[in-house]
C-alpha cells in the first residue's frame, strides 16, 4: 500500500541522519508523504500536541531524554499513532523491549535503506489500522457482552466441554445469590448438585432435566424454575433453557439462560387463586343451598371455609338481641389449637374487635390476639396469634360473626379478610334460609297440632259423645226394651271401634318417624279404615308390593293421599273413590279418582290451598303430579315417582 498522504514524524537530533532519511521518503515515488521533523523530545511532543500524525519514526538517544524513556514518553503523547524506533544502538535485547512497549518495529541505523525503511513504515501504518479495526471490534464485542448480556436481566452461563463455567454475568448472581467468583471455574456437575439445585423448590426435577441433558449433549425444554428466597437472594420464578455449543471457542459446551418470569408467573398464580377461589364458592354455595337444617348448615361452613381462608381453627358465632353465643366452631386437633371463647353466650360489649367488626361492617384483621390486652390471657389459652373476623351480614344487617384463628402471628393478609367477607355473604343467606325453615317447621308443627285436635274434635270426641249418648239410652230402656237396649249397645260398639282407629291414626301422625315403620300399603289400610266407616262414599284401595321407599318419599304419598281423601269428603260429594298404587320397573304411580262434582281445574288451580300443598310436596320428591277435573265429571290425581 503506497505511504502517499501520510502525515509522518520524525524526532532525530543527528542533522546528518536527518537529510539521509528525507532522502529516503522524499522520492519522486513517495511525494505524498508530509514529514515534520523535531530535533529533541520536548520539539517532538509539542508537535505531537499540536496535529495528529500517522507514523512516527523515533530515535532513542535526544539532547534530553534516552532509551525506552524516549519511547514511552512518546508513546503516552502519540495518541495511538505507530512508532518505528531508528537507533544507532544495535542491541537486539533494547530491540525485543521497545517492540513489547507498543513499537511496531525496530531498526539500526546502520541496517537501513531506503527500501526497508519505507516497507517498516508502510507496514507499521497498516498493522496500526488493523490494530485499531480489531481493537474496535473488541470493544464492540465488549460492549455487547457488558451493555447486553451483562446488564440484562437473562442470567446467562458458558460452559465448556468439560462443563466448567467460564463465564456468567450480574444476573446469575442476583438470581442465585452467590458471587460470580464462586461460580467461574467450578464443574457444573458438582455445582448443580452441590448448590444450584438447593435454591429451588423442587431440587431434584431440575437437576435431573439438566444433568440428563448434560449427558446426551441435548437441547432442554423451557421449564419453570421456583427460586427460595434466602439471605442476599429473593424468591423469583426463572424460566431456564440451555442448549449445546456447536462451533468456535468452546464448541462441545453449553450456553444456559435463565428469563424472570416472576411479574408473568405473579399473574398466573393470582389467577388461578382467583379462579380456584370463585369455583370454591360456586361448590359451597351449591352445598350450603341443599339443606336447609341449620346445624348442618354451620357444619358445612365450617368444613368447607378452609377452601376459602386457611386457619388453625374458626367458629361461627350467631346475634340474638343484646348478646352472642358459638353456634359452632372447628379446630385442628392435630395442632393443638383450642376454641378462643368456651362460654356459650357473651355480651358484645366485652369484645372490642367484635365491637368494631359490629360498628364498621368489614372484616378486621389483628396480627396477634396475644398482644391485646383484653384477649392475652384467652388466646394464650386457645393457642392462638393471628385473626380475622367478619360479619355476617344479611341485608345491612349483621347475624353474626365468622372467626378465623392462627397459630401464626400475622399470618392473615387483607386478602384473607375479603374472601372471608365474600364468604360471610354467601353464608349468610344460607344461615337465614335455614332457620326461616325451622320456623316454617315450627310453624307447620303448630298447624299439624291444631289440624290433629280439630280431627280430634270433629272425629273421635263427636264418635264418644255419641256413644256416651246412647249407652245412657241403652241403660234407661235395659228394663222395659232389652232389644232396643242391645241394638243401642251394639251401635255404641261399633261406634267405639272406629273411634279407636281414629285415635290409632292420630297418635300415628304425631310421630311422624312411625310413618316409615311400617309399609305404604299397611299405612293406608291403617288410615282408611276408620274413614270408611264414618264417609258416605265407597273406598276402592290397591296398592302393589311395593319396594322400601326412601322416608321423605313414603311420607309424600301418605300425605298426598290424605290431601285428596278431605278435599273429596269436604267438596266432591262422591259415591265412589279409588285409590290405585301399581309399581313399575322404573316409577311408581298413585293414582287417586272419584265421580264427584269435579271442578274448573284452570280456574280453582292457583287458589285451592289443598291443591297447592300436594304440587309443593309431589316436587319435594321429585315426583311430578297431575290433577284432571272437570264440572261433573269428578276428579283424577296422578303422581309418578321415579326410581333413582
Amino acid at each position: 500500500m503506497p505511504l502517499s498522504n501520510t502525515r509522518l514524524l520524525l524526532i532525530e537530533d543527528n542533522p546528518g541522519d536527518v537529510r539521509l532519511i528525507q532522502e529516503m521518503i522524499l522520492s519522486e515515488v513517495y511525494h505524498g508523504i508530509v514529514l515534520e521533523t523535531a530535533a529533541t523530545l520536548k520539539a517532538g511532543l509539542d508537535h505531537l500536541a499540536a496535529q495528529v500524525f500517522d507514523v512516527i519514526l523515533l530515535d532513542l538517544s535526544l539532547p534530553d531524554s534516552h532509551g525506552l524513556e524516549t519511547l514511552r514518553a512518546v508513546s503516552a503523547a502519540a495518541s495511538g499513532a505507530p512508532i518505528v524506533v531508528l537507533t544507532g544502538n544495535e542491541d537486539e535485547a533494547l530491540g525485543l523491549q521497545t517492540v513489547q512497549l507498543g513499537a511496531q518495529d525496530y531498526l539500526p541505523k546502520s541496517d537501513v535503506d531506503s527500501k526497508a525503511l519505507l516497507r517498516s513504515l508502510r507496514y507499521a501504518v497498516e498493522r496500526h489500522r488493523n490494530e485499531v479495526i480489531i481493537r474496535q471490534s473488541e470493544q464492540e464485542y465488549r460492549s455487547l457482552i457488558d451493555d447486553v448480556f451483562d446488564t440484562s436481566m437473562v442470567a446467562v452461563l458458558i460452559l465448556d466441554r468439560a462443563f466448567r463455567v467460564v463465564w456468567c454475568n450480574e444476573a446469575t448472581e442476583i438470581y442465585f445469590g452467590i458471587a460470580r467468583e464462586n461460580l467461574l471455574g467450578k464443574d457444573s456437575r458438582l455445582l448443580i448438585e452441590d448448590e444450584l439445585k438447593c435454591i429451588f423448590a423442587d431440587p431434584d426435577d431440575y437437576s435431573a432435566r439438566l444433568l440428563r441433558a448434560y449427558e446426551g449433549g441435548e437441547f432442554t425444554d423451557r421449564f419453570e424454575c421456583h427460586v427460595l428466597p434466602a439471605e442476599g437472594r429473593a424468591e423469583r420464578w426463572l424460566e431456564h433453557w440451555s442448549q449445546p455449543i456447536r462451533e468456535g471457542k468452546f464448541a462441545g459446551g453449553r450456553i444456559e439462560q435463565y428469563m424472570d418470569i416472576t411479574e408473568r408467573k405473579g399473574l398466573e398464580i393470582a389467577e388461578a387463586e382467583q379462579r380456584r377461589f370463585t369455583d370454591a364458592l360456586r361448590d359451597i354455595s351449591a352445598l350450603l343451598t341443599s339443606t336447609l337444617d341449620l346445624k348442618e348448615v354451620l357444619g358445612r361452613i365450617l368444613n368447607n371455609l378452609g377452601r376459602i381462608v386457611p386457619h388453625d381453627s374458626a367458629s361461627v358465632m350467631l346475634l340474638e338481641a343484646d348478646h352472642f353465643w358459638i353456634a359452632q366452631h372447628r379446630t385442628d386437633a392435630r395442632r393443638g389449637t383450642q376454641e378462643l371463647v368456651a362460654e356459650k353466650q357473651m355480651q358484645l360489649e366485652a369484645h372490642t374487635y367484635l365491637q368494631g367488626i359490629f360498628a364498621a361492617q368489614v372484616p378486621v384483621i389483628l396480627p396477634d390476639l396475644q398482644r391485646d390486652p383484653q384477649m392475652q390471657a384467652a388466646a394464650g389459652r386457645a393457642n392462638v396469634r393471628g385473626y380475622v373476623g367478619a360479619p355476617i351480614k344479611l341485608q345491612q344487617q349483621i347475624i353474626g360473626f365468622m372467626n378465623v384463628f392462627s397459630e401464626q402471628v400475622g399470618f392473615f393478609t387483607p386478602t384473607h379478610a375479603e374472601r372471608l367477607m365474600a364468604f360471610a355473604e354467601l353464608a349468610a343467606v344460607a344461615i337465614q334460609n335455614a332457620r326461616l325453615y325451622q320456623r316454617s317447621q315450627e310453624l307447620a308443627a303448630v298447624q299439624e297440632r291444631q289440624r290433629l285436635a280439630r280431627d280430634l274434635h270433629d272425629s273421635v270426641s263427636q264418635t264418644l259423645f255419641t256413644c256416651r249418648t246412647m249407652a245412657e239410652s241403652a241403660l234407661r230402656r235395659w228394663e222395659k226394651d232389652a232389644a232396643s237396649a242391645r241394638a243401642l249397645l251394639e251401635e255404641v260398639y261399633r261406634l267405639t271401634v272406629t273411634a279407636s282407629a281414629e285415635m290409632r291414626i292420630l297418635l300415628l301422625e304425631l310421630r311422624p318417624t312411625s310413618l316409615t315403620q311400617v309399609s305404604l300399603k299397611q299405612l293406608f289400610e291403617q288410615y282408611l279404615q276408620p274413614i270408611q266407616a264414618r264417609r258416605d262414599f265407597q273406598l276402592h284401595l290397591a296398592v302393589d308390593d311395593l319396594p322400601n321407599l326412601p322416608t321423605d318419599v313414603q311420607i309424600a304419598l301418605y300425605r298426598i293421599a290424605q290431601e285428596a281423601l278431605n278435599n273429596i269428603d269436604k267438596h266432591a260429594r262422591a259415591k265412589q273413590v279409588a285409590i290405585q298404587v301399581t309399581n313399575h320397573a322404573e316409577h311408581i304411580r298413585l293414582h287417586i279418582s272419584d265421580d264427584g262434582e269435579g271442578f274448573d281445574a284452570q280456574a280453582v288451580g292457583g287458589m285451592s290451598l289443598g291443591l297447592g300443598i300436594m304440587r309443593e310436596r309431589a316436587e319435594s320428591i321429585g315426583a311430578v303430579i297431575q290433577i284432571e277435573s272437570r264440572v261433573g265429571e269428578g276428579t283424577h290425581i296422578t303422581l309418578v315417582w321415579r326410581k333413582p
